[in-house]
């Protein structure tokens, strides 16, 4: 059974979460509400203490970084913000889509009106701030664009493509720095699709993946492993790398964790040829 929020003794962000808590849990809670309270304010609110250039400091605002619960917390506030926001304003967006701290949204109305929806919403929190990057041709959200192309004037469907913020370096791992084989051949190939499934026209994929090889080169990459990688991804495959696959459930396995070395041999391939030793052996 659950111990209901008090308003008396909780701030309203440990009060919007504790009744989202409820509300999920249809108030039949794991744990009562008041204790997880406590542990929101031990966690990540109000005791996260540390140490900088010798000095020592408690925090006052937000939440503890690097937390995985604040993530979580943070969402669930933002959400009865942004929705307290748009239910008090007169003027209310088409959509209304938001990330972490990253919202994209569509508006049929004038631009005034657009500023003065974010001017009230930036009165509505004292530390909560929204700023907008307003356009009727294309707009920025996470790493894509989304654009007005051919497909717009035609059937009124949106084109996105890949953005990169001014402040990206393409740091990726250089080519010859001590990791396995399989793991730089994972990074290309998990960067390829992920420019596949950005870019909605094949002519910007392309732009992107000769963008991508370039900046490859840089960092020491040999075009045949990677042209070798390019080879798997074609366009024409877009359709099945933006379905989502169902998660496999797989048995249990034991690892074999060992650091990687270049100079030492393949023990997979050791371990596997011996595998019928290994298997006769006592647990």
């Amino acid at each position: 059974m659950s111990t209901a929020c008090t308003p008396i003794f909780l701030k309203k962000k440990e009060l919007t979460v504790c009744e989202a808590y409820e509300s999920f849990y249809e108030n039949d809670t794991p744990i009562p509400t008041h204790s997880l309270a406590g542990l929101l304010r031990l966690y990540i609110l109000q005791e996260n203490s540390f140490q900088f250039k010798g000095e020592n400091y408690l925090q006052t605002h937000g939440t503890a970084m690097r937390t995985k619960v604040a993530v979580s917390f943070a969402n669930i506030f933002m959400s009865a913000v942004e929705t307290e926001i748009i239910n008090k304003s007169k003027t209310k967006p088409l959509e209304w889509k938001r990330y972490i701290d990253d919202v994209f949204s569509l508006w049929d109305t004038k631009r005034q009106e657009i500023g003065q929806f974010i001017l009230e919403a930036n009165r509505h929190h004292p530390i909560i701030t929204f700023t907008a990057e307003i356009s009727d041709k294309e707009a920025n959200f996470l790493d894509t664009t989304i654009f007005k192309g051919e497909k717009f004037h035609k059937d009124s469907i949106f084109d996105i493509r890949t953005h990169f913020k001014p402040t990206e370096k393409f740091q990726s791992t250089h080519y010859t720095s001590c990791h396995a084989p399989g793991v730089k051949k994972g990074f290309i190939k998990g960067e390829v699709l992920r420019l596949l499934r950005i870019n909605s026209s094949q002519t910007k994929f392309e732009e992107s993946i000769c963008s991508f090889k370039s900046n490859l080169r840089v960092r020491g990459y040999p075009d045949y492993p990677v042209n070798k990688v390019l080879a798997e991804v074609k366009f024409t495959n877009r359709g099945s790398a933006l379905e989502q696959n169902p998660k496999r459930v797989q048995s249990r396995l034991m690892p074999f964790v060992t650091q990687y070395n270049p100079s030492v041999p393949n023990l997979k391939n050791i371990l596997m040829s011996k595998w019928h030793l290994i298997e006769n052996q006592p647990c």
